[in-house]
């Protein structure tokens, strides 16, 4: 749907691959899940994992992920975290299929940390859920 809008409403132009930014959002959305998940194990109320979630994701996702600086202009733990943080290489998988054509093939290591930080995030979540006794 935000394709479609940034396509027909604001007219960028999509070179790309649509696989490519739909298995990079697919991606991209099982981290912003499984960290909302592990967010909710420390937390006592829904309320607050939406919060607390809001607001240990959004800030990062702006400040140190290329959104509003470039990643590589960051100095000391800043550019530590805007190349560890999923959305860097979320933002470098839509720039190449929307302004310059790529594909799968030409963004690996942007899909690789992604791919790599899937097991940690869910991993942790799993570890860190409280099991309900029966």
């Amino acid at each position: 749907m935000l394709c479609a809008l940034s396509v027909f409403v604001f007219g960028v132009s999509f070179k790309g691959s649509m696989l490519t930014l739909s298995l990079g959002a697919l991606l991209y959305i099982t981290i912003a899940t499984g960290m909302g998940l592990l967010i909710s194990c420390f937390m006592k109320s829904q309320i607050a994992a939406i919060f607390g979630t809001s607001i240990i994701t959004l800030i990062p996702a702006t400040q140190f992920s290329g959104m509003i600086d470039p990643v590589s202009s960051l100095e000391g733990i800043g550019k530590w975290i805007g190349h560890i943080y999923p959305t860097s290489h979320f933002l470098t998988i839509t720039r190449g299929t929307f302004s310059k054509g790529l594909n799968l093939f030409d963004l690996p290591w942007s899909f690789i940390p992604l791919l790599i930080t899937i097991p940690i995030v869910i991993g942790l979540s799993v570890f860190f859920l409280k099991k309900q006794e029966a």
